[in-house]
């Protein structure tokens, strides 16, 4: 049995790249879905402390979120991952390959 060495590193190679690109790509669209919203500007001009106040239970907090190109870029880094799993998927099973 002979083992063709340069074939092995070629495919482990391969699965480790694709591996790291997945992973990268799906961490990424997590840390963009966990960036803060922008900072509230007070009527002087200056910031609002990190997150709202809670002196009262009744505070006048306006509903912004999470950034919308944040939300964007999280759900395209998500649509990449998993088109590069469904292309690995494609590429491992031989019934799926039609020609």
């Amino acid at each position: 049995m002979n083992i063709d060495w340069t074939a092995f590193l070629i495919v482990f190679a391969a699965a480790l790249g694709s591996a790291v690109f997945v992973v990268a790509l799906y961490s990424l669209g997590i840390r963009f879905l966990a960036t803060p919203a922008p900072p509230v500007r007070r009527e002087d001009g200056t910031f609002e402390p990190k997150g709202p106040s809670r002196d009262d239970e009744d505070d006048d907090v306006e509903g912004v979120g999470r950034p919308r190109w944040a939300t964007v870029a999280a759900n395209i880094c998500f649509a990449f991952s998993v088109l590069a799993v469904l292309v690995g998927i494609f590429l491992i099973v031989p019934a799926l390959h039609f020609w």
